[in-house]
This record gives structure tokens, sequence and C-alpha cells, in this order.
């Protein structure tokens, strides 16, 4: 019983956190669309995201995508097997964001 509140409660913890991610995404979309001059695009040796607006564009998108997921992962505890798909999409999520920070402490960002 405490088990499955405890799922229910890291669930809607998830889906909380990808909906601040969610909105984080849309807001750097909007603010790309506004202001793309603050954005170091045809920079080299950073991501294959600054290399083009388009690929800007299509980074957003993903990101948005990617929150979505997430947000539908943890709101769907009925599937089968969707426990093993929210932890999946938490790893990876965690792997993604590590990632980038690396990135950014080794070019100083």
């Amino acid at each position: 019983r405490n088990e499955m509140r405890l799922r229910l409660v890291l669930r809607i913890l998830w889906g909380l956190c990808c909906l601040l991610l969610l909105c984080m995404a849309v807001g750097d979309c909007i603010q790309f669309a506004k202001h793309p001059e603050l954005y170091p695009i045809g920079s080299e040796g950073l991501d294959w995201v600054y290399e083009s607006s388009e690929n800007y564009a299509l980074g957003c998108g993903m990101d948005i995508g990617w929150c979505i997921i997430g947000i539908a992962a943890s709101a769907s505890y009925r599937f089968r097997h969707s426990g093993k798909i929210l932890l999946g999409h938490f790893v990876l999520t965690v792997l993604l964001v590590g990632w980038n920070l690396y990135i950014c402490f080794q070019m100083n960002i």
C-alpha cells in the first residue's frame, strides 16, 4: 500500500518536473523567435543545434516533444509497462541534462 502511494507521488513529481521543463522549453522557443541574435547560432565547437536557426528550432521542437512524452508517461499509470517507460524517460532525461551540463562546464558557458 505504501509502495503504491510512493509510486504515485513520484509519478506526480516527475510529471510536474516535465511540466516545468515544458514551460522552460516553450519560453526558450519564444525568446529565440523574438531575439535570435541573443543565441550563438553559427558558432563552431558547440552542439549541432547551434549550427543554424533551423537546427535550433528543430531542437526546441524535440525538447517540447520530449517533455510532452514525460507528462504523458507520468499520467498513464494504468497502461502496461508504464513504470518502465517512465523510468526510462527519467534516466534518459537525467543523462541528457548531465551531458549538457558537462559540455557547458567544459566550454565555460
